[in-house]
């Protein structure tokens, strides 16, 4: 796309004035404003989600009989709670896992099980399981 040149067309007649108007183009870049390229897609970003949340929100809700009576956002908790909690970990038991630790070898010649004070890394994971 090439750059449009912006002027004041040089006559006095209101048509050649229409003319040069009608060869302006529709959208203009963000250079001409002195801003960024990027501000372009930025803008577009932002009125695309502005477009998007307002379909969302004019969408027609479920207020028949039949329905469950929940709101969109219930809806969601519940699905979210029937999908999602069966696939977390078992829960976390610190005992469990600082036993563990006390037998995890660690890289070779520097320390054996049940050691745990001597292997580094088993330090270094003790610390950051305190911390979790």
């Amino acid at each position: 796309m090439t750059e449009f040149h912006y002027h004041i067309p040089d006559a006095s007649e209101h048509q050649r004035f229409i003319e040069y108007i009608n060869t302006m183009p529709g959208n203009d870049t963000p250079a001409i404003f002195g801003l960024h390229p990027n501000a372009d897609l930025t803008f577009r970003l932002k009125e695309s989600s502005e477009m998007i949340d307002t379909m969302l929100d004019i969408q027609p809700k479920d207020s028949g009989g039949g329905g469950s009576g929940k709101s969109r956002e219930e809806e969601v908790k519940d699905k979210l709670q029937k999908d999602l909690i069966p696939m977390l970990p078992p829960d976390y038991i610190d005992l469990e896992i600082r036993e563990k630790l006390k037998i995890t070898k660690g890289p070779k010649g520097l320390g054996e099980p049940g050691k745990m004070d001597l292997i580094p890394l088993n330090i270094f994971l003790g610390q950051e399981l305190q911390r979790f």
